[in-house]
């Protein structure tokens, strides 16, 4: 489940967006940790097992290389836009030249089935 601060979709205050981490799977512990400490912009995630593809994926171990894929792990968050850049800049500080691949998608409506929708567009 995505968890976000649906508070500042309520108040029209910040840009929600969907941050996506897709981070190699020996760095996912790592990245976890780093995303639980900073609770000012990450009020909670969710993580998955993934398998990345493609030309010019960097394999971790020769095993990838073989298979044709990298084992990883993906993340998504929910959050302001502004904070989505200052939580980037942290990791990239964090984890310096890491290879993580990210990218950040308008967040058009997200909630609990149980409860009314939250929309970005909406006060």
């Amino acid at each position: 489940m995505i968890e976000g601060p649906l508070s500042a979709m309520d108040s029209g205050v910040a840009e929600p967006v969907l941050l996506t981490l897709v981070a190699p799977a020996s760095l996912g512990e790592s990245v976890a940790d780093l995303l639980l400490e900073a609770p000012e912009f990450v009020s909670g995630f969710t993580s998955s097992a993934a398998s990345g593809h493609g030309a010019r994926l960097r394999f971790e171990a020769v095993s990838e290389r073989v298979r044709g894929r990298g084992r990883r792990t993906r993340f998504e968050l929910v959050l302001g836009r502004g904070d989505a850049t200052a939580l980037l800049a942290r990791l990239r500080a964090s984890l310096g030249d890491a290879n993580v691949y990210y990218w950040i998608c308008p967040m058009l409506e997200c909630g609990n089935l149980g409860e009314p929708a939250h929309s970005g567009a909406e006060p």
